[in-house]
């Protein structure tokens, strides 16, 4: 699966990864840590894993903290050497293991990446491996529940989780929960996402608004657990 990744994602997809605004990466990322209660600082050893044209390393290089990206696709990893030229970077299949040692980390972002891989209990067995105990893991992957995925199949647009190929491992919260019980973790917390609203009726408003999703049918979901 992980070779399906390399050959399927361009240097264009990266490219748009890559141009995506500090405003829009900050949301993402404070979300994310907000959410796992943790505050990064220049000590902290952090790992992104599968980190594409590198968004969380940027962020996180920008506040002074130093994390080390893996990822499979040598197109993602030459795009995020062009934004951030002095990042440490490996490239590795996640499926095959990660080539730290036990411990190496206090926190591993992994932001989209559980719905490509085809072992997911492996991958984050080794994920728990390599964090120190007590160690903080946050990820973001499609909500199988998505309400917006009933409504495709009753003959709405395509739901976005459905369009990618290399979606082949999408959770509900239920099955995320427990597979990460199963790979280890304890003090695991889920959350699914909100729903924007940039019109209502036919009209613009004047500004986007968002509003939460009832509890398990959000829009994605985010997970955080500690090893």
């Amino acid at each position: 699966m992980q070779a399906l990744l390399h050959t399927r994602y361009t240097s264009e997809y990266f490219d748009r990864q890559r141009a995506k605004s500090d405003a829009k990466i900050a949301w993402q990322y404070d979300r994310m840590l907000r959410f796992a209660g943790v505050r990064p600082g220049n000590r902290t050893r952090v790992l992104d894993v599968g980190c594409g044209a590198a968004p969380g390393l940027r962020y996180l290089h920008e506040r002074g903290v130093a994390a080390v990206g893996v990822d499979v696709s040598a197109a993602a990893l030459a795009a995020a050497r062009q934004l951030l030229p002095n990042a440490r970077l490996v490239r590795c299949d996640l499926e095959r293991g990660l080539p730290f040692a036990p411990g190496t980390f206090d926190l591993v972002l992994m932001s989209e990446v559980v719905e490509h891989v085809a072992d997911l209990r492996l991958v984050l067995a080794e994920v728990r491996r390599a964090l120190r105990p007590g160690g903080a893991l946050v990820l973001t992957t499609p909500n199988l529940w998505d309400v917006r995925r009933a409504v495709a199949a009753l003959g709405g647009p395509t739901w976005t989780g459905d369009r990618d190929p290399t979606h082949i491992n999408l959770q509900t919260p239920r099955t995320l929960r427990r597979t990460l019980e199963v790979a280890g973790f304890d003090r695991i917390a889920i959350r699914t996402g909100w729903k924007p609203l940039a019109r209502i009726g036919g009209r613009r408003l004047p500004r986007q608004l968002t509003v939460s999703y009832p509890p398990l049918i959000g829009n994605g979901i985010m997970a955080s657990g500690r090893a």
